[in-house]
């Protein structure tokens, strides 16, 4: 039997959007909910791209079994949604953000602690049995494409090291896309050739978006 918010987020992905939807895609910056609603002020261009992304990145996660690490977790959106979706409670989540607004936001909307921090290939993270990143490889950071790619493969590694069961992260590609400044992309064949090259067990999901796809590596 699904549940109300399963039948909510089926909704919104066939376009079937309810006035909270729109009231959210359409927060703007100025707006003093902008960081606690707005899908931009946690780097998707919609709601019905965020609960898209979040159903995809989890394939397989199971809260009732598994912990899991929200590397980037904005105002903890996904430990929410996991929260409701499926219908958890006291699951093991811990979520890692460097914006202290989102972090507080995330303290005040769903009384959870992130640890504010920057992520980067030095972190030290307990070891959890996922670690995802949702959107969080989606904007360059360095001044050349192959310093962007070699910050992604160390923090991969670094996220690799402390999970047990799985990584899931998503990137943005460059076929048959517009390329916008400022945003980072990586083509899915190279990644995936390099991905299975280092880590052996990994899959692709590229059936969902056209310009977003979810990368998966597999512990075995």
């Amino acid at each position: 039997m699904i549940d109300n918010l399963k039948n909510k987020i089926l909704r919104i992905l066939s376009g079937q959007i309810d006035e909270d939807v729109i009231k959210a895609n359409n927060t703007e910056v100025t707006d003093p909910e902008y960081f606690f609603k707005s899908p931009r002020a946690v780097g998707y261009d919609t709601t019905q791209e965020q609960m898209s992304l979040f159903l995809n990145i989890l394939f397989g996660y199971d809260p009732s079994r598994d912990s899991l690490i929200d590397i980037g977790a904005g105002r903890g959106d996904l430990y929410d949604f996991i929260r409701e979706f499926y219908t958890a409670e006291n699951f093991d989540y811990y979520g890692i953000e460097q914006n202290p607004t989102l972090s507080n936001a995330a303290a005040e909307r769903y009384g959870i602690n992130l640890t504010n921090s920057v992520f980067t290939k030095n972190t030290k993270l307990p070891n959890k049995d996922w670690v995802v990143a949702c959107a969080y490889f989606f904007e360059t950071r360095n001044k050349e494409e192959h310093e962007d790619l070699q910050q992604l493969l160390d923090e991969v590694d670094t996220m690799y090291n402390s999970a047990n069961i799985a990584v899931a992260f998503n990137l943005l590609s460059p076929i048959n896309n517009d390329l916008h400044e400022g945003h980072f992309y990586v083509h899915p064949g190279l990644i995936l050739d390099m991905m299975i090259e280092r880590y052996k067990y990994v899959s692709i999901k590229h059936n969902y978006s056209n310009s977003i796809y979810t990368i998966t590596i597999y512990k075995y």
